[in-house]
């Protein structure tokens, strides 16, 4: 472990020179500050807690791999625990990897959740609901949440217009889950409950989109509800 002699920041593996005592060309010019020792910190706080969770899950499909193998003679179920933790290991991974690609982490966090089902579906032998329910929603959900980030990005103001558009694809979310079970069990949609949740959610969220746009145009909330 090497530790910087001005300033007793930890440098980590593969870093010979300071971040804060030896800038790069670029940052020649700006004075240090308290600022970016905490930058620093955070960011191998992040790392050192990345590292514990890779080895405590990867800990845990060692020792139930050999459970299974020692009293069970085999594999058999180990299989569903090593997969669920297989996919824990990868969703976190990709959140940490792809943490600055949100649309890339929301599509391998989709394929890896594809594939995790599929093998429950898969090792539980309970095939048929992978299909026609497991797949459309993950679909589903990944579309919505990429919708809601691009639709995001294109506000140059953002506030409580952000939690309206998680709210309508929240309501249309409810009504594809009711559809996709509605067809799995009864093979025709007779929507009831998704209706009910999905126009809650829009109220909601028209409630802050006019409050969003009146605080936008400069005014405030006492003022609006003449408090």
């Amino acid at each position: 472990m090497s530790i910087c002699k001005n300033c007793g920041v930890d440098l980590g593996e593969g870093n010979e020179k300071c971040p804060l005592c030896e800038p790069s060309e670029r940052q020649e010019k700006r004075v240090a500050s308290p600022a970016d020792l905490f930058r620093v910190s955070r960011i191998e706080n992040r790392k050192h807690l990345y590292e514990i969770t890779m080895l405590i899950l990867i800990s845990g499909v060692i020792i139930t791999i050999a459970i299974d193998a020692v009293f069970g003679r085999g594999m058999s179920w180990s299989l569903a625990t090593t997969t669920s933790i297989g996919y824990l290991i990868a969703m976190v991974s990709g959140t940490y990897l792809l943490r600055k690609k949100p649309f890339l982490m929301i599509t391998v966090t989709a394929v890896v959740t594809l594939v995790f089902l599929w093998l429950i579906d898969r090792v539980t032998g309970a095939n048929g609901w992978f299909r026609t329910v497991a797949c459309p929603m993950t679909v589903s959900a990944a579309l919505l949440t990429a919708a809601v980030i691009f639709l995001n990005s294109l506000s140059r103001y953002r506030g409580l217009n952000l939690l309206a558009t998680i709210l309508v694809a929240v309501a249309l979310f409810a009504i594809i889950t009711e559809l996709l079970i509605d067809r799995l069990l009864t093979s025709e949609f007779t929507p009831q409950w998704s209706v009910v949740a999905a126009a809650s959610l829009l109220i909601i969220a028209m409630i802050f989109i006019f409050i969003h746009y009146r605080l936008k145009r400069g005014r405030s909330l006492g003022r609006l509800f003449h408090i």
